[in-house]
């Protein structure tokens, strides 16, 4: 069992809280939180504690999540760098900063790090997440985030030259599913269906797209042509979105959000 403190917890820090909790490998009395607009309402809606700064949650853990926003990361590590030992643990998740950027930041090139990039839907414990580790971390560490990891979502171990393609096709990309539930339902909507019904009847068909693709193991093409019967409804369907780029328009949707994840990695920090 582990002691595990959050700095920070938004909608991703929240979403790992809710993980860790349910997973049980972590007693909610090990957990502590420093947020300052958000601490008493975990607190309260968790049963976990609400500490006043940063440092308590270093001195009061042995993992620690940052889960602030990029912009203020290096603040938040100057402040606490001194405190930090090479048997603490710290998991970064925020897009652009890399494991070398956090040992540079730390001076410690002992630091033990676990980079995540975790997607929206681990809110509802339905998430990806990928992760790497720094060389720093024993086999019976890395083992624990692997367990945790895996009962809070579907994780997945990845070299950390391939986070910028991670963000593309996970982290970005609900935004991309929630502008296409929110298109489906508009064109069902505007031939009569109540939009609370087209809401769900899309929603739920996107949940059982994915749930059928993962466990029948067969190419998304052939899962597509199952539902296009010659001459039918669907094929027509299909040829409409061909026409309009509608596999362009995702493709380079993904690729320029990957290109903006390498664009803010080569920043100087």
């Amino acid at each position: 069992m582990k002691r595990v403190g959050f700095i920070g917890c938004g909608n991703m820090g929240e979403a790992f809280l809710k993980g860790i909790i349910n997973s049980l490998m972590v007693e909610i009395s090990d957990i502590s939180v420093y947020d300052l607009a958000r601490g008493r309402e975990i607190e309260n809606k968790y049963g976990v504690k609400s500490l006043e700064s940063d440092l308590d949650v270093i001195h009061n853990s042995d993992i620690i999540f940052l889960a602030v926003k990029p912009n203020i990361y290096f603040d938040v590590i100057d402040e606490i760098k001194d405190s930090i030992n090479s048997s603490k643990i710290l998991v970064a998740m925020a897009p652009g900063i890399t494991m070398e950027d956090i040992l540079e930041e730390t001076e410690n090139r002992n630091s033990k790090i676990v980079r995540t990039m975790p997607n929206l839907p681990l809110m509802v414990q339905e998430g990806c997440i990928a992760y790497s580790f720094n060389e720093n971390l024993e086999d019976e560490e890395k083992d624990f985030f692997k367990e945790l990891f895996e009962k809070i979502g579907m994780a997945i171990e990845i070299k950390e030259e391939l986070f910028d393609a991670v963000i593309g096709a996970s982290g970005s990309s609900p935004a991309f599913m929630f502008m296409f539930i929110e298109a489906l339902a508009d064109a069902a909507v505007l031939e009569g269906l109540p939009r609370a019904a087209a809401y769900k009847l899309v929603g739920q068909t996107l949940i059982g797209c994915g749930k059928l693709f993962l466990e029948s193991g067969k190419h998304p093409g052939e899962l597509k042509d199952n539902v296009c019967s010659p001459g039918g409804t669907t094929i027509v369907g299909v040829k409409s979105l061909e026409e309009n780029g509608f596999r362009g328009a995702i493709i380079k949707a993904v690729i320029e959000t990957i290109n903006k994840s390498k664009e803010m990695s080569k920043k100087d920090k």
